[in-house]
């Protein structure tokens, strides 16, 4: 009879390619105290990294770098809530790193560890009904509706009764408003903002429009100047050189602690905003990523936006690489 062959553990190989001892030691043991932290966990291989899952919920991940090790909870709450007892650490919203010889404390590593569990049963309560019951147009302001779209609410109420959109189906008034509204978010919610106006709808029903995430930095500089950042670096924000015009491919290689990176350009509207996939080894389907540039008194604003992201691990992962992208901009 043949044996059967052995498949091999994600993180024993993990380990076993760190070529640094002192790394090597330090994240094993890591690894054993989260394995009696977390006793019913799940281990695996998360963006590039072991991670400890419960209940398919991302608790706790590790790595190593070239001169650091990272703990990372997968969320960008974590930290912040134990900023006293981070003193001393680099930081970030979404980890903490630390010397390969330095190892965290394991009352650190213990309280980091109930910090997300606290989090993650609260995130899975029931709302309260008065949440579940919020309207859009209570949530989303008029200002940000009509920075977005060039409307308000009432604007867009108004013209959507003028188009005759009661007599339209979910699918029909997207489509709609996709010949004005360039993202599939905001059509999404404008739709679902007047369905439930207009009583279509009932209200605390939502549109799936999967994970999304925004990150916005006014810089000291005009448009053009940024437009000309954006479209004469790409290496710098994208990690690859890119001719922006619509239907453009790109491939971004894969580097150490990032997978590779996909997509298209599509939309390229100058001095204003760019819209493209963007797809990640190991992600089923591409998100979407808009650049957006809006001046200001003092300035100009530039918003990083994301959406239909696989799940919520990929939104702190793009929140704080865009975060880091903006500020890298901001000290250039």
């Amino acid at each position: 009879m043949a044996t059967k062959k052995r498949v091999p553990d994600p993180v024993d190989a993990y380990l076993a390619k760190l070529t640094n001892p002192a790394a090597r030691k330090t994240l094993g043991a890591l690894r054993m105290q989260l394995r009696k932290l977390l006793p019913g966990a799940t281990e695996s291989i998360s963006y590039q990294m072991p991670t400890f899952k419960v209940d398919g919920n991302a608790v706790a991940g590790f790595a190593f770098f070239k001169t650091h090790c990272g703990y990372y909870p997968f969320s960008g709450g974590v930290v912040p809530v134990l900023k006293a007892e981070l003193e001393g650490y680099v930081t970030s919203k979404s980890g903490v790193t630390f010397p390969p010889d330095e190892p965290l404390p394991a009352k650190l590593v213990k309280r980091l560890v109930q910090v997300r569990l606290a989090e993650i049963a609260t995130k899975t309560k029931k709302p309260p009904a008065a949440k579940k019951k919020a309207l859009i147009t209570d949530r989303v302001t008029d200002a940000a509706v009509k920075e977005a779209t060039g409307r308000d609410w009432k604007t867009w109420m108004r013209a959507l009764d003028k188009a005759g959109a009661t007599e339209l189906s979910h699918k029909q008034l997207v489509a709609h408003l996709a010949q004005e509204v360039e993202s599939s978010w905001w059509q999404q919610s404008i739709s679902v903002a007047y369905e439930q106006a207009r009583g279509k709808r009932v209200v605390g029903e939502t549109a799936a429009t999967g994970f999304q995430v925004g990150v916005v930095r006014t810089l000291p500089m005009t448009a053009a100047e940024l437009w000309a950042w954006i479209t004469t670096q790409p290496e710098r924000w994208l990690g690859t050189a890119l001719k922006l015009e619509p239907g453009t491919e790109y491939e971004v290689p894969k580097r150490r602690g990032a997978p590779a990176v996909r997509g298209k350009v599509r939309v390229v509207k100058p001095g204003n905003r760019i819209r493209m996939t963007w797809q990640p080894d190991g992600w089923k389907k591409p998100a979407t990523l808009q650049f957006a540039l809006v001046p200001k008194p003092r300035g100009v604003s530039l918003t990083v936006h994301m959406e239909n992201l696989p799940d919520a691990e990929a939104r702190e992962a793009m929140r704080e690489r865009w975060s880091k992208v903006l500020s890298t901009l901001a000290k250039s």
